[in-house]
């Protein structure tokens, strides 16, 4: 696809790593866009031929409508006031971003949109929280994890999900639901990785406090997992 125009600004890591994941040509929802800079950078780019930046709230479209016009992206993307992806119809995206909120609002989300499970629609998730229990509903639902990143965007590690319909090839793996497709094969990843184990380390601690033995037993081992795929990693980067 042809390039449009230099956008002018530059996304943060964050984001940056969302739109990597977003296919060449596709049409594009955004939810809950806030200013709506993803829709309008991949526009500008020539790396999406369509996009709606839709938001809950009134305030954040405004202001992606104010940068749509600064950026003169009125052609490529329009705005619309949606609760998810309730006034989104079907056939107006093939490639759903749904970043910057927690993981149990994103699974809400993708269960009140039943036609997500139609055609060849990929969804790119980048959970704030709860990254675990957005794992395992996905795995619930039937939806394959094709790839998954971590980025530093300091204070933070954040990791992106992309995920499609596929129950045939939904992860099942020891610790599955803590590592996601994360590989261990970058520092942020790894990071990550660690970080994961050290929370779940807290709460090994606190179940054995309460008498949980075989609870914090399996967290242990789950923590192992993770330790285990974060050093191998490293141990194979510095080769």
């Amino acid at each position: 696809m042809e390039q449009v125009q230099n956008p002018g600004f530059s996304l943060g890591a964050r984001l940056s790593l969302c739109a990597e994941m977003v296919r060449s040509g596709a049409r594009l929802a955004d939810i809950g866009t806030d200013h709506g800079y993803l829709p309008i950078w991949l526009f500008l780019q020539g790396r999406i031929t369509k996009a709606i930046a839709a938001d809950v709230r009134e305030g954040p479209l405004q202001a992606a409508k104010q940068n749509i016009e600064r950026w003169k992206a009125e052609n490529g993307v329009s705005t619309r006031l949606s609760d998810g992806l309730k006034s989104i119809l079907p056939q107006e995206a093939e490639d759903i971003v749904i970043a910057g909120m927690g993981g149990e609002l994103i699974a809400r989300i993708i269960q009140e949109a039943s036609w997500l499970k139609q055609g060849e629609k990929r969804l790119i998730l980048q959970p704030m929280t709860c990254q675990t229990q957005l794992r395992k509903f996905l795995a619930e639902e039937g939806f394959a994890i094709l790839k998954e990143k971590a980025v530093q965007e300091p204070p933070r590690v954040y990791t992106v999900i992309l995920a499609a319909y596929d129950p045939q090839n939904v992860l099942q793996f020891p610790g599955w639901e803590e590592i996601g497709g994360l590989t261990g094969e970058t520092p942020a990843e790894r990071c990550y990785l660690l970080k994961r184990a050290a929370s779940l380390r807290k709460q090994a601690n606190g179940l054995r406090l309460a008498g949980k033995e075989q609870e914090a037993k399996d967290l242990e081992e789950t923590i192992q997992i993770l330790c285990a795929k974060a050093e191998n990693s490293g141990k194979d980067e510095d080769r």
